[in-house]
């Protein structure tokens, strides 16, 4: 008897221990497909993007889906960014800037910079998400500023862009794709917005 509560023990065990493995957690970053900047001397003038602000519900490492109409939250459990939201937006917004504004002759400041900027660009991301098999929004104010902390113009940004299929791959890819065009939106924007202001 004391020989099959042992067996049925040890068979419990291994199939307890089989069922603790959990799936591993798979990271994800927004990319902006864009290759390396290669520039010997750099303007003198200079933009800053600040620290990006995300709304309570993006500010986590998990990466969050939309369903039943748009209202209901998804927090993934396995699938997460690999930088806060914030800094992967503030990073590709920076690369997407870097080449347009320096043929204008403003630097984009990289982020550990501490020099003083002639121009700040903040950005207050609303809404990142989407659902999968629709379509994934983006949604953001922009305010810019000069180094006396004068608003120069502030706009509002909105985007779209369809989801086809089920993966977090297909969704932070759509993601990333709306970030650029946030970015190249407002490439297009700031040279006239500065020029001629400091």
């Amino acid at each position: 008897m004391q020989r099959k509560i042992l067996f049925l023990s040890l068979v419990l065990l291994t199939l307890l221990s089989g069922c603790a493995r959990s799936t591993p957690t798979r990271y994800y970053l927004l990319e902006s497909a864009l290759e390396p900047v290669k520039a010997d001397t750099l303007p003198s003038k200079n933009l800053r993007v600040a620290q990006v602000t995300v709304p309570d519900y993006l500010d986590r490492n998990s990466i969050v889906s939309r369903v039943n109409g748009e209202t209901e939250l998804v927090v993934s459990q396995f699938h997460a960014w690999a930088e806060p939201v914030g800094h992967g937006v503030r990073r590709v917004v920076q690369e997407v800037l870097t080449p347009p504004l320096l043929a204008v002759g403003l630097n984009v400041l990289a982020p550990g910079d501490d020099t003083r900027a002639d121009y700040v660009l903040l950005v207050d991301l609303q809404r990142l998400d989407g659902n999968f098999d629709s379509k994934a929004v983006l949604e953001a104010r922009w305010t810019l500023k000069n180094r006396h902390d004068d608003v120069i113009a502030r706009g509002i940004y909105a985007d779209a862009e369809p989801v086809a299929g089920k993966t977090y791959d297909v969704l932070t890819a759509a993601e990333s794709r709306m970030v650029r065009r946030m970015g190249e939106h407002l490439a297009a924007r700031l040279p006239v917005l500065t020029r001629g202001k400091s």
